[in-house]
């Protein structure tokens, strides 16, 4: 029998195949980023899950320095976007 970490785990990897298609194929660079940061929340997520399985503090740290990381990411390539300049 499948365990629900095991399915929610496959789901999810389903899940990114999506953002991985956007990314490569996307016709403009607005979709590509909010393709990577959709793909870096379901890995978030995924790392989240398997904490929760391993009972493993370390996986939700390693999440949580990811999700920064996207964020700032994201939020500088949109100001570069939009202004031409980062800082």
């Amino acid at each position: 029998m499948i365990s629900m970490f095991t399915l929610s785990l496959s789901i999810m990897v389903l899940a990114i195949v999506p953002c991985i298609y956007r990314i490569i194929k996307g016709p403009t660079i607005p979709d590509r980023v909010i393709a990577l940061d959709a793909m870096t929340t379901v890995i978030v997520v995924m790392l989240g899950v398997y904490s929760l399985d391993q009972g493993s503090v370390f996986f939700m740290d390693v999440a949580l320095v990811l999700s920064i990381i996207a964020f700032v990411g994201t939020v500088t390539i949109a100001k570069y976007l939009d202004e031409g300049v980062v800082f």
